[in-house]
């Protein structure tokens, strides 16, 4: 099987990047490579149509940032952030929703899915039930 099996794998925006709990990217079945959105090839190894997976809910926030310019679905001022997976998921950028709390490296949060539409499609909370 060659390259040519990467050329069957839908469009990048025709994979799913949730299945409506946790967020769903690929890992390569050669060398364990995974990545949020899902590829056709393996991004360390070159091997084509990686298989589709489903991580953790639940990871660690390694960086963030406050934005002060407001964009369509998301008023200013908002968080965004670097989130490990756990269970060697990738790291995944998003918005990170602090509900009143103040965001921290190294804190322990979690992922939610919003609903069909809903800009944005996901982002982080911290994970009450950590630690």
């Amino acid at each position: 099987m060659g390259l040519n099996a990467a050329l069957t794998v839908p469009t990048t925006a025709q994979r799913p990047r949730d299945n409506g709990h946790a967020l769903v990217g690929s890992r390569c079945g050669q060398c364990g490579a995974v990545s949020f959105p899902a590829r056709a090839v393996c991004h360390r190894c070159g091997t084509p149509a990686p298989a589709e997976h489903t991580f953790a809910t639940t990871g660690v926030l390694l960086t963030y940032t406050t934005v002060h310019v407001p964009r369509p679905g998301l008023p200013a001022p908002y968080t965004l952030g670097q989130v490990a997976l756990d269970d060697t998921g990738p790291t995944v950028f998003g918005q990170v929703r602090m509900n009143g709390a103040e965001p921290a490296a190294g804190m322990a949060v979690r992922v939610r899915i919003g609903a069909d539409g809903e800009t944005p499609r996901y982002w982080f909370e911290p994970d009450r039930f950590a630690g």
